[in-house]
C-alpha cells in the first residue's frame, strides 16, 4: 500500500511539473517576460494576456523565440494569472507573483 501511495505521488508531481513547462513567467520591477513552449518548442505567434488585471485589457504576441515582454503597472504587489493561446489552439495558464518593486 506505501508503495501504491509513492507511486501515485510521483506521477502527480510530475504531471503538475509537465503542465507548468509550457509557460513561464519572469518577473521584472516594470513588466514580465513569458515564454510559452508548445511540446517543448518555442510557440512563435501565440497570444499572451493578463487574466485578473483589468488595467491591462491588451493581449501581447510572441516573437519567434515563443518570448513577449508584458508591460504592468501595479500599486501593489499581487499573483497575476498569465494566459496564453498558441496558434494551435492549446491554452496555457500559470499564476506569477509579480512585486510592485523591484526588491
Amino acid at each position: 500500500m506505501r508503495k501504491t501511495h509513492i507511486i501515485l505521488a510521483a506521477m502527480a508531481i510530475a504531471f503538475s511539473s509537465a503542465s507548468l513547462a509550457d509557460l513561464r513567467v519572469s518577473s521584472m520591477s516594470n513588466g514580465a517576460w513569458v515564454k510559452v513552449t508548445d511540446n517543448g518548442q518555442p510557440a512563435a505567434n501565440a497570444t499572451v494576456s493578463l487574466v485578473n488585471v483589468p488595467q491591462v485589457r491588451q493581449t501581447f504576441q510572441t516573437d519567434e523565440n515563443g518570448r513577449v515582454f508584458l508591460p504592468i503597472s501595479l500599486n501593489n504587489s499581487r499573483s497575476i494569472k498569465f494566459k496564453a493561446v498558441t496558434e494551435e489552439g492549446n491554452v496555457y495558464s500559470r499564476f506569477a507573483f509579480h512585486s510592485d518593486k523591484n526588491r
